[in-house]
Order: structure tokens, then C-alpha cells, then sequence
């Protein structure tokens, strides 16, 4: 099997159609058919079922082209760290951050990275860790940076604490509730649910309640994004949890406010989360290593520290 054939198959499951597989890589359609013809030969298997309108990988070919796409990743990596070994700092980098995480870290980050590596190509996602555990194992994102049990076992991850996290209730600005100081004297409020991941150390948003014998708070509003849970509450008197970076935030401070609880609500804390068995190339080596110090630098200002 050529290397090509591996292209060919990654590049048709990506685009769903022999044509737009074939217009992608400059290649003519006879030449991809034949390609993916000859792979499945090879294989003894079919890797697409053809619809009138393109074509989806079968069972099988999902497998396939899993481990053809991290056979492409680990090829890129081998090429760009040969590069940067001799000192050409070119290539790309992938970061999946949180939302949190990025408030915190991305702005010091950002420019450190830009002005040391301004030939270098840096592509950032933003996820909690469940929807991009694949990639990470197929070395399509380098690494992971928010919210996970630092104590997560798996052979083939490396987690890396950066410090606590905790989250905070958050209102519009004169909401009628804002002197409460317990978790029960917001029990008659409307929320909107926010989208915390449940794997990995993720408290659910219930288990707050839970865990104060309280009933379940009445939920009327479900967002699966942090911009839109910002807009719910500061245009209602709905309430939410959010980490606490988003305060942080310029227009979360212009229309919303905490409910400064007297018991903290604690967060899974914020990691950097890479594989195990495989190095990251020097150049998303030094991006881990800046990431690292802005970690340390964000929680010695959140501690009061600085």
C-alpha cells in the first residue's frame, strides 16, 4: 500500500464524494476511483457505501481511515520536527482549549507564541476534552488545555495539573437575588442549564444541588454555548454556573454579576492533557511550555499571589 492510497481514502471520507475528494487534492476522478478500488482490494473489504449524492465510509472503512488519519498526523509531525530541528520553526500546532482556560491563558499565550515563531501556523479549537479525546489520540490536536480529573487513568494520556478551578453563580447586575449567601436561598430561581461535559471530573450542574439536599433547580433554558448562556442571564432574571474566568471577561462585566455564595463551588481543575507514547514536535513542545507558564503566572494573580 502507497502512501497516496492513504491520502486518497482520508481525503474521500473528509469531503463525502469521490469529485470533491478529487477536486481537493488536484487529482482527476479516474485516478481517486482507481485508488480506492485498489486499497479495498487490498484490504478485502469494502471502505465506502455509495449514495446518489457521495459517498460515507462503511464500519469497516471508519476503522480505516482512523489509523490512516493518524498515520497522516504522525507523518506531518515527523517532517516538521526534522525541520525544527534545524532550527526552521515552521509547521502548525493544534490546541483544543475551554472556554475557561482560554479567557485565562490564550492572551499571554498568544503573543509570546506570534513573536518567537511568526512563520509557524497555530490552530485553535475551542472544546472540553470528551468531544476531542480522539483527535488528540490521532494526533490531530497536540494538546488539551481545561477542565479534567488530574487523576484520570489511561495509558495513553499525560495529565498535567495547572492549578484549581472553581465556578461561580452569575446574574444581571441588580438581580433581586444578588445578596444570597447559600445554594438554598436560590432554590425558587429559573436557570439556564450550562454545557459542562459529564466525564472525567465534571461535576454535573444537579450535583450541586444534590449535594446540598436540595431538589433540582427548575431548568427553562439549555445552552450549549458560553456566549449564549452570557446573553440568557444578563437580558432575564434567569441565573447560571459558570467557571469563574468568565468574569473576567469585558462584556460579562459590563452586564452581569456573581452571587457570592459562602460556600465555594469547586471545579475540576484546569490540565494540560497530551499522549503518552508519542513527543510533541519542539515547536508544540514550547507551546505546552508557555502554556505551563501562563498556568502559573494565572494562579498566582487568582490566589493574590503577584
Amino acid at each position: 500500500m502507497k502512501l497516496s492510497h492513504i491520502r486518497d481514502v482520508v481525503a474521500v471520507a473528509e469531503a463525502g464524494s469521490l469529485r470533491a475528494a478529487s477536486r481537493q487534492l488536484g487529482i482527476t476522478q479516474p485516478t481517486i476511483t482507481r485508488s480506492i478500488r485498489d486499497t479495498e482490494n487490498e484490504l478485502g473489504v469494502s471502505l465506502f457505501t455509495r449514495r446518489a449524492n457521495g459517498v460515507t465510509p462503511t464500519e469497516l472503512g471508519n476503522i480505516f481511515v482512523r489509523r490512516a488519519m493518524a498515520i497522516q498526523s504522525e507523518l506531518r509531525r515527523a517532517y516538521e520536527e526534522l525541520e525544527q530541528a534545524k532550527g526552521n520553526f515552521v509547521g502548525e500546532v493544534s490546541v483544543a482549549l475551554s472556554s475557561a482556560s482560554g479567557l485565562a491563558l490564550m492572551p499571554s499565550i498568544l503573543g509570546a507564541f506570534r513573536r518567537t515563531y511568526p512563520n509557524a501556523l497555530l490552530k485553535l479549537t475551542e472544546s472540553l476534552f470528551q468531544p476531542i479525546e480522539h483527535n488528540i489520540l490521532t494526533g490531530e490536536i497536540d494538546f488539551y488545555v481545561g477542565p479534567l480529573d488530574e487523576h484520570l487513568s489511561a495509558a495513553t494520556l499525560s495529565v498535567e495539573k495547572l492549578f484549581d478551578n472553581r465556578r461561580m453563580v452569575v446574574a444581571r447586575k441588580g438581580h433581586p437575588l444578588a445578596g444570597t449567601k447559600t445554594l438554598a436561598g436560590l432554590r425558587d430561581a429559573q436557570w439556564v442549564r450550562p454545557s459542562f461535559s459529564t466525564q472525567y471530573g465534571e461535576v454535573e450542574f444537579e450535583t450541586m444541588f444534590h449535594n446540598a439536599g436540595l431538589e433540582e433547580p427548575e431548568v427553562v433554558v439549555h445552552c450549549q454555548s458560553a456566549l449564549m448562556t452570557l446573553l440568557a442571564v444578563a437580558n432575564s432574571d434567569l441565573l447560571t454556573v459558570l467557571p469563574m474566568q468568565w468574569m473576567d471577561f469585558a462584556p460579562s462585566k459590563e452586564g452581569l454579576q456573581t452571587i457570592d455564595l459562602a460556600d465555594a463551588l469547586h471545579a475540576a481543575p484546569i490540565c494540560i492533557v497530551r499522549r503518552a507514547d508519542v513527543p510533541l514536535t519542539p515547536l508544540a513542545e514550547r507551546l505546552c511550555d508557555l502554556t505551563r507558564k501562563a498556568g502559573h503566572n494565572y494562579h498566582l494573580r487568582a490566589s493574590g499571589l503577584e
